[in-house]
């Protein structure tokens, strides 16, 4: 990832010790990269903050209302989040490991499934690695398309500028 280019990421789990250590560790694995983690205990909290700070990355408990029943649970915020900017990559998080909850994560957009078992931080890490993998090349994609259009643009009004002249100046290619 470029250096100067900052990753935000939103860490939203309603488990404080959780949140507290998974966020110190995305930290510290990351700390060469310009990364600034936000952790919020509410998908409510953490929505309130998205439009402002557009995160890249966000890890999402699947359980969110675990504490408080009348809390929004994590699949409305990832249907909220997707509907509000499909490029967010939202990790789903949860202690449960039944493949109908990743499938119905996948359904609704998340681009990875984690379950917190001992590995559930390096596998979050990995993740988010690769998420930065996938940005730079989208990153690099845009770059080369700008590249090409320039050079079809040039390319098309030298073109058309020998047509003119031809038009307009025949005796010259005589």
């Amino acid at each position: 990832m470029n250096p100067r280019t900052k990753l935000t990421i939103f860490v939203v789990e309603d488990n404080a010790l959780f949140n507290t250590a998974l966020k110190a560790d995305i930290e510290t694995t990351f700390e060469n990269m310009n990364v600034k983690v936000h952790s919020f205990d509410t998908g409510e909290a953490c929505m309130k903050m998205f439009e402002e700070l557009k995160p890249e990355v966000m890890i999402l408990d699947y359980n969110l209302n675990s504490k408080n029943p009348n809390a929004v649970d994590g699949i409305k915020v990832l249907d909220w989040i997707k509907k509000e900017n499909h490029d967010t990559n939202v990790i789903i998080l949860t202690s449960d490991d039944h493949i109908d909850i990743a499938v119905k994560a996948f359904q609704h957009g998340a681009a990875d499934y984690v379950v917190k078992s001992e590995t559930k931080f390096k596998k979050i890490n990995y993740s988010i690695f690769n998420t930065i993998k996938v940005l730079e090349a989208r990153s690099e994609a845009r770059k080369y398309k700008r590249l090409a259009t320039g050079l079809f643009v040039s390319i098309a009004l030298i073109v058309i500028g020998v047509s003119l002249v031809q038009f307009f100046m025949p005796s010259l290619f005589h």
